[in-house]
C-alpha cells in the first residue's frame, strides 16, 4: 500500500514497485534515475514506508554530500512520516540509538561508526544496524574515501540520481551492479516536460562589461581602491 498523500504521480507509484521488485527478486541494491523537480526524496520516503510496513526493513540511513542537503531531506521525511522517529547526527540534538531514521553527511557517518556507542558502551552502528541505506546525488558520493562506508555496511542500498542515465559515470552502474545506462528506474527530464511535469527551459547568451573589458586599479575611485 502507497499512501497518496507521499507519492501519487503514475512514475512516482512505478519506481516504489520497481525498487520492492528488484528487492523481491533477491538483488541487494537499486538505481533510481530522476529529473531535478520530478520528486526524488517523496519516492524515497514513500519506498521507506512500504518496505517497512512490510517489515522488510527496520533502521535506514539516509547519507547526502551537502549538510543543508541532509537537513532537508530529514524535514521532509519528518513531515510526511510524523510517526517514525527521525535524527540527524550533524544536530546531535537526537539520540540516534532511539531512532529509525539517521540522516548524515558521509564525514560525518564514517567518524559515528568509530566513535558513536550505545546505551551499554559498545559500537551502535555495526555492519548491521541499517536494513536500509539511501544514498542522495549516489553518482557523485560512492567512490574513494566514502566507499568504506559502503563496504562496511551490510543493508539494501537505494542510489538517487537527478544525472540522466547516459551521463551516469559507468562505475556507479557497475556499483549498483546493474547493466550500463540500464537504472531499476528512470524518469528523466524530457519525458518529465512532456507529460507536464516540468516546464522546459531556454537559454540565453549574454556578456558583462567587466567580463568584456575587465578592471583597472587607477580607473577606479578612491573608495573602491580603498575597498
Amino acid at each position: 500500500y502507497i499512501q497518496e498523500k507521499i507519492t501519487n504521480r503514475e512514475y512516482q507509484l512505478e519506481a516504489v514497485k520497481s525498487v520492492c521488485e528488484t528487492f523481491e527478486e533477491g538483488h541487494r541494491k537499486a538505481l533510481l534515475v530522476m529529473a531535478t523537480g520530478t520528486g526524488k526524496t517523496r519516492t524515497a520516503i514513500s519506498i521507506v514506508d512500504v518496505l517497512t510496513d512490510k517489515e522488510w526493513v527496520k533502521n535506514v540511513l539516509f547519507l547526502a554530500d551537502r549538510t543543508f542537503l541532509v537537513k532537508q531531506a530529514k524535514n521532509n521525511f519528518t513531515k510526511l512520516l510524523p510517526n517514525t522517529s527521525c535524527c540527524n547526527l550533524l544536530e546531535g540534538k537526537e539520540n540516534p540509538e532511539e531512532c529509525r531514521i539517521v540522516f548524515s553527511t558521509y564525514q560525518t557517518m564514517i567518524n559515528a561508526i568509530d566513535n558513536t556507542k550505545n546505551k551499554s558502551g559498545n559500537k551502535l552502528f555495526t555492519p548491521g544496524h541499517f536494513d536500509l541505506i539511501i544514498i542522495d546525488e549516489a553518482h557523485r558520493s560512492i567512490y574513494k574515501k566514502y566507499q568504506t562506508i559502503f563496504e562496511y555496511f551490510d543493508g539494501l542500498t537505494i542510489g538517487l540520481t537527478a544525472t540522466p542515465r547516459n551521463d551516469v559515470d559507468k562505475n556507479t552502474y557497475r556499483f549498483f551492479e546493474i547493466e550500463n545506462d540500464v537504472p531499476t528506474f528512470a524518469y528523466e527530464y524530457d519525458k518529465a516536460v512532456q507529460e507536464g511535469y516540468l516546464v522546459d527551459y531556454h537559454s540565453i547568451k549574454t556578456t558583462t562589461d567587466f567580463m568584456d573589458r575587465g578592471i583597472k586599479y587607477e580607473e577606479l575611485s578612491e573608495e573602491e581602491k580603498e575597498e
